[in-house]
């Protein structure tokens, strides 16, 4: 059991903080969610909402603020003997609290909580798509390591034939023209070979790339071929996989959490119809420096005093400021309703695809099966009429290269399925 087993296999750490040993799937899995960019960001985004949230609650406190002033004033045509500049100094401590503002502030402390569910929603919807996206890849490296395994085969096919025709030219059994078919053949095979090992290290490529790893770094990879159990494994029902993915899924839980948060927009845009009430205190006092009898701290005493006061602020004309804000939030939320309903049509379209692709892989991987069975039979029929000399080289060739076809066909089918399924799997949270 090919996912089963390496889903659940542990990691190999060479060294605490190294690098693993061996790289089966959820080692990488592992190691992505802990190094990709892309999460990492997602990460970084959720304190950014924590600290708007923690600022958010602050605004319900008052503000306290101390002042201190020093200025000189000159005088150029004073009135008498005195001094014609003059230094003083004023102090003061002041506080505001605005105890009432139509609920703007609560409003906007909801709407912060409900960014830090969003920002958390982000996390995991990063998380789900690096863990697609690292199954993907491992399934097309096991693909392409197959396919060249397919293609290793026909290299030694076509040299066993190569070989078998030189043998049979010295004796006179087969022909110059025979000889030049399969070295043109073997030439071909190779050619492929070499496509396939190139598709195999690219693969390899990306997947380095999704865990943030160096080019240079060496990845043991494990190759644990899926067997044919999974590959067929029994689809779950297409409505079943879509009410769990409306369930589950992240980008469906935050588009309704985005129509939350434009729904209080419109009651915190409302708030500037209504008064905004502030309370006020404060203490001041000050000096004059070398025009008075009294020494600096007597005139502090002296000049002290202490005030307290409300404000009320009653909106009466806003030049069209706050009935338009109302409109825009209305507006917000109907595009936030909007953009719902598209990401749920989209999610259901996935599905759709998904499904679709996975009956008609396991359905073609079926067929494939039987074919490549057809195939090598009839290949080794008219391989055994060839060494009778009751078939020609061309029809040889052509019969191998139609079972070699019928390979590729079948590893295709197989790793669509298993693709497709994971896919499925994806959309019901179970990856």
């Amino acid at each position: 059991m090919f996912l089963s087993l390496t889903l659940h296999a542990g990691m190999l750490f060479s060294q605490q903080n190294s690098l693993p040993q061996q790289w089966d799937l959820q080692t990488c899995i592992n190691y992505a969610l802990a190094n990709n960019i892309q999460v990492k960001q997602a990460v970084a985004g959720k304190e950014s909402s924590k600290v708007d949230t923690k600022l958010a609650r602050a605004a319900l406190f008052p503000s306290l603020s101390a002042s201190i002033n020093q200025n000189l004033n000159n005088y150029p045509f004073p009135t008498d003997d005195s001094s014609s500049s003059l230094t003083t100094g004023n102090y003061g401590i002041n506080a505001s609290w605005q105890i009432f503002d139509g609920g703007a502030r609560t409003n906007n402390i909801k709407q912060a909580d409900i960014n830090n569910e969003i920002a958390q929603l982000n996390i995991e919807e990063s998380k789900n798509n690096i863990k697609l996206s690292i199954i993907q890849n491992y399934l097309q490296i096991l693909y392409a390591d197959e396919a060249m395994k397919t293609c290793e085969n026909a290299v030694e096919l076509s040299a066993e034939q190569l070989e078998s025709n030189k043998e049979k030219l010295k004796t006179g059994i087969a022909t110059k023209s025979d000889v030049a078919q399969w070295e043109s053949q073997h030439a071909s095979d190779l050619y492929q070979l070499t496509n396939a090992k190139v598709t195999l290290e690219n693969y390899k490529l990306q997947l380095k790339q999704l865990l943030e790893l160096d080019t240079l770094e060496t990845m043991n990879i494990v190759i644990i071929e899926p067997d044919e159990e999974e590959v067929l494994t029994l689809l779950p029902d297409k409505n079943f996989i879509y009410q769990t993915a409306m369930n589950v899924m992240p980008q469906i839980k935050s588009s309704k959490l985005e129509t939350e948060y434009s729904e209080l927009g419109i009651a915190k845009a409302k708030a500037g119809y209504l008064p905004k009430i502030s309370l006020q205190a404060g203490a001041v006092t000050g000096n004059v420096y070398n025009h008075s009898t009294y020494d600096f701290g007597t005139q502090l005493k002296n000049n002290w005093n202490n005030t307290i006061g409300i404000s009320v602020s009653i909106p009466i004309f806003s030049n069209r400021e706050v009935k338009s804000a109302v409109e825009k939030a209305q507006i917000n939320v109907e595009t936030s309703k909007l953009n719902g309903l598209s990401i749920q049509k989209e999610l259901h379209a996935n599905i759709e695809t998904a499904y679709l692709n996975a009956i008609n892989a396991q359905s073609q991987y079926i067929a494939a099966k039987e074919k490549v069975k057809s195939s090598r039979e009839s290949y080794n029929v008219l391989d055994e009429q060839f060494r009778l000399g009751l078939r020609n080289t061309i029809e040889l060739l052509t019969e191998k290269n139609t079972l070699i076809n019928a390979q590729h066909e079948l590893l295709q089918a197989k790793y669509m399925a298993l693709l497709s399924r994971k896919v499925l799997d994806y959309y019901q949270g179970l990856i």
